[in-house]
């Protein structure tokens, strides 16, 4: 059963002890027949059925502690940065990850050891399950050829670094395969993913990454 699910029975539990309550309530007044009695007992149940969803699901999307709570091992949203080594040369980048209550979105770009952008990248599917890890593909294109290709990126997220349960992991590997031009079947196998922290600006990330800190 998931975190919807869940939710969805407690809203129904609780309407039900709503129609017991005001059912016996409507019993002791005098002069209401039971047919109105019936009426007003589930006319105001699903109202508030209705009131209750929209607005527990409201306050969910507007805080990202219950959508870490609503999520839990899967709540990316937020900026991660990355670093790994291809042929001897280092590659970094930012993630931005945004997400609600049914879909996630990514965008970032890859950055060289001066801190300028080589490529910049965008998520076109939502994340999905298949044969129990967490995948996503990627439209990129590099900067300087102004080449596109497709990657296919298995995200191994660490659910045991989350900190606690008002929060998301804060570490995952991701291997993406690479399709079209070159690096069609190309496979960046060890990129490792770290949350950032705090409020720090996208700057003072990117300055923390080229100077070679975790930020």
């Amino acid at each position: 059963m998931n975190t919807f699910e869940k939710i969805n029975i407690a809203i129904l539990l609780a309407t039900v002890s709503y129609i017991v309550a005001v059912h016996d309530l409507l019993s002791r007044v005098v002069g209401i027949d039971p047919s109105t009695r019936w009426v007003i007992t589930v006319l105001t149940s699903v109202g508030l059925f209705r009131l209750l969803f929209v607005l527990v699901f409201w306050l969910i999307k507007r805080s990202d502690a219950l959508l870490a709570v609503y999520h839990r091992e899967r709540f990316l949203k937020g900026l991660w940065t990355y670093r790994y080594e291809v042929d001897g040369q280092e590659h970094l980048g930012i993630w931005r990850v945004e997400q609600d209550l049914s879909s996630i979105s990514i965008t970032g770009y890859g950055l060289d050891p001066a801190g300028r952008i080589d490529s910049h990248f965008r998520s076109i599917s939502q994340m999905f399950e298949h044969q129990g890890v967490d995948e996503i593909m990627f439209s990129r294109t590099d900067s300087t050829s102004g080449d596109d290709h497709f990657a296919r990126s298995t995200l191994y997220i660490d659910g045991k670094s989350r900190p606690n349960w008002l929060s998301g992991p804060t570490f995952m590997r991701v291997q993406s395969v690479l399709y079209g031009f070159e690096e069609a079947g190309h496979r960046n196998a060890d990129l490792v993913l770290r949350r950032v922290e705090g409020q720090l600006s996208e700057a003072k990330v990117v300055e923390a990454l080229c100077e070679g800190a975790t930020p």
